[in-house]
């Protein structure tokens, strides 16, 4: 079963933790390999659409203030190909539609680093815990068993504090609990 909201790569998803390993070396081949395509086709063939792919990979990876960089900097980057080319357009239509990129991308940007927030915050555990019915620890992917509160503590933004309820207080403390 696919959890929702993440697409599925062969037997494996791809999440919001996976795209955080991505390394900055990674989406910049990706613009190097993009740009270099778009400039080798001239200027009948356009490919700023691929442009998403590491405008997205920045922002999940690096945070905001990369994607938007990247977003801001790759149709820039494009329109000094613009120099090397001839112009059938007006300077003022081409500096138009870079604009309109960086929007589009800018925006995109901000929207993907919303999603990363927002799954970063949620971070359910999800499925069935095998949890010890005796000492309350948890049997982890590995097979090894771990002490509950660093077993979600691991896998969540959770942090415990350790007290007691009134029942155990009762049984453990009698004299110091009614």
């Amino acid at each position: 079963m696919t959890p929702p909201g993440l697409p599925r790569l062969g037997k494996r998803f791809v999440s919001v933790q996976s795209l955080a390993k991505v390394r900055p070396v990674h989406w910049m081949i990706l613009v190097v390999v993009i740009l270099a395509v778009d400039y080798l086709t001239g200027p009948f063939i356009q490919f700023p659409i691929l442009f998403l792919f590491p405008v997205a990979l920045a922002t999940a990876s690096q945070g905001r203030a990369v994607g938007v960089s990247v977003a801001v900097l790759l149709p820039i980057l494009r329109l000094s190909f613009f120099v090397e080319w001839p112009l059938l357009a007006s300077w003022t239509l081409l500096i138009l539609d870079t604009t309109i990129d960086v929007i589009i991308l800018a925006v995109t940007s901000l929207m993907i680093d919303q999603i990363v927030r927002q799954e970063r915050a949620i971070q359910v555990l999800q499925g069935l815990l095998p949890i010890c019915s005796f000492c309350k620890r948890i049997r982890d992917d590995d097979g090894e068993w771990r002490q509950l509160e660093l077993y979600i503590a691991a896998r969540s933004d959770a942090l415990f504090s350790h007290t007691f309820c009134r029942d155990c207080g009762r049984r453990q403390y009698p004299d110091l609990v009614d």
